[in-house]
C-alpha cells in the first residue's frame, strides 16, 4: 500500500504542469538605513512624538533598517530560478542601491503607492506592504518579497499560482494550544506578534472561521483584485495602519490577514510547508523552506542546511543582536551561492 502510494505521488510530481495564461511580478521593499538624508527624517519624525508615547524599541531597533546588500543577492536568485517573471518592483524611499538595472527593476518611491502625501515620511513595513498592490501598472498577480528571501533552485509560477490564477497560500500549520493564544486579547506581546494575532481575530469576528496557520519569511502569492477587497473589507484598520509612521500595537500585517482572507472567502489554496507535506516535498520537490536570524546559535548550521538541500526559498535575516562578523559571514555565504551579476544588474 506504501508503495502504491510512493508510486502514485512519484507520477504526480513527474507529470508535466500546466504554463499560466498571465503574467507574474515581483515585488520587493527595500531601505538603506544608513542613508543621511533618511536617518535625517527619521529623527525629525521621532521629535514629533511625545516623551510619553515614544515607538517601542522594537520599532526602532537598527536591525529593521540594516542594508546588508542582501537584495543583490535576492535578486541574482531570481534572475537564475524564477526567468519567468514579467517584471521587478523595488519598493524604496527615495532611494536606489547603486547597482541596480533600471532597464530591468522598477523603482517605487513610497508616495507612488500611499494614498496621502500627509502620510509619509514612513519609517514602518506594514504601510509600505500594505499598498504594495498600488504600485502603478502592477500586475494582476504579483509575488511580494522582502529584500533577504532567496530562491534556492528552480522555481515554476504554479509553485505560486493555480493555473486559473488563484493564489496559494504559503504557511505552517499550527496547532489549538497556538490559536487559543491568538484569539485571546493578546497583551505585552512583541509588535509582531500583536499584529499575527490582530488579523486572526479580525478573520473570526468577520467570518466566524478560524485558520490554524503562521507565516514565515517567504515570498506571498496575491493579486491586486483581493489586495483591494482587503481595503475595502477592514477600512478602519487598514488606516489605522497607514497612519503608523513607525510600527506600532494597532497594525495589521497584511501578509497574515491577506492569506487569511483568501482562506476564508475561498480565493485562495493552502500550500502548507510543514507536517506531511514537508516530508512529501522533501521526497519529491525539495525542501519548501529554511530560515534562520543572524544571532541564532543554528545559524551556521540553517547555511549548511541550504547548501545541503537547495530549498525552493529561504530567508537568512538580520535580527537584534548580530554583529559585523555575523553579517561578514552572511555576505560570504550569499557571495558563494551567487556568485555573479544577473540581468537586475548594471
Amino acid at each position: 500500500m506504501l508503495l502504491r502510494l510512493l508510486l502514485c505521488l512519484f507520477f504526480y510530481t513527474t507529470m508535466k504542469k500546466p504554463s499560466l495564461s498571465f503574467p507574474v511580478d515581483a515585488v520587493f521593499t527595500w531601505v538603506d538605513g544608513n542613508d543621511p538624508v533618511w536617518l535625517h527624517n527619521r529623527a525629525n519624525a521621532l521629535r514629533n512624538y511625545g516623551s510619553s508615547d515614544q515607538p517601542a524599541a522594537e520599532a526602532l531597533s537598527p536591525a529593521r533598517f540594516q542594508d546588508n546588500d542582501e537584495m543583490r543577492y535576492a535578486l541574482r536568485s531570481l534572475a537564475l530560478y524564477v526567468p519567468w517573471l514579467r517584471r521587478v518592483h523595488v519598493i524604496t524611499a527615495g532611494q536606489k542601491p547603486e547597482w541596480i538595472n533600471t532597464e530591468t527593476v522598477t523603482i517605487v518611491d513610497h508616495k507612488d503607492i500611499l494614498p496621502s502625501q500627509d502620510l509619509l515620511p514612513v519609517f514602518s513595513s506594514r504601510p509600505i506592504e500594505l499598498c504594495a498592490h498600488r504600485i502603478p501598472g502592477l500586475a494582476e498577480h504579483f509575488i511580494c518579497f522582502n529584500d533577504d528571501f532567496m530562491i534556492g533552485r528552480s522555481l515554476d509560477p504554479t509553485d505560486f499560482f493555480r493555473a486559473d490564477g488563484t493564489p496559494l497560500v504559503w504557511a505552517v500549520r499550527r496547532g489549538r494550544k497556538t490559536m487559543r493564544k491568538l484569539l485571546t486579547s493578546p497583551t505585552h506581546i512583541s509588535l509582531h506578534k500583536s499584529a499575527v494575532a490582530r488579523s486572526h481575530q479580525l478573520i473570526q469576528k468577520k467570518y466566524g472561521r478560524t485558520f490554524p496557520i503562521v507565516m514565515r519569511h517567504f515570498p506571498k502569492s496575491m493579486t491586486v483584485s483581493t489586495a483591494n477587497a482587503v481595503w475595502e473589507t477592514f477600512p478602519q484598520e487598514v488606516q489605522q495602519t497607514l497612519s503608523s509612521r513607525f510600527r506600532a500595537d494597532t497594525d495589521i500585517w497584511i501578509h497574515m490577514l491577506y492569506p487569511l482572507y483568501l482562506l476564508a472567502t475561498g480565493q485562495g489554496i493552502l500550500r502548507p510547508i510543514n507536517g506531511l507535506r514537508q516530508v512529501y516535498d522533501f521526497f519529491f520537490q525539495g525542501v519548501a523552506h529554511i530560515g534562520a536570524s543572524l544571532p541564532d546559535s543554528n545559524f551556521c548550521q540553517k547555511m549548511n542546511r541550504i547548501k545541503r538541500f537547495a530549498p525552493l526559498t529561504f530567508c537568512l535575516n538580520d535580527a537584534p543582536g548580530s554583529s559585523e562578523a555575523d553579517r561578514k559571514k552572511l555576505k560570504d555565504f550569499l557571495h558563494d551561492l551567487f556568485p555573479a551579476p544577473g540581468l537586475f544588474e548594471k
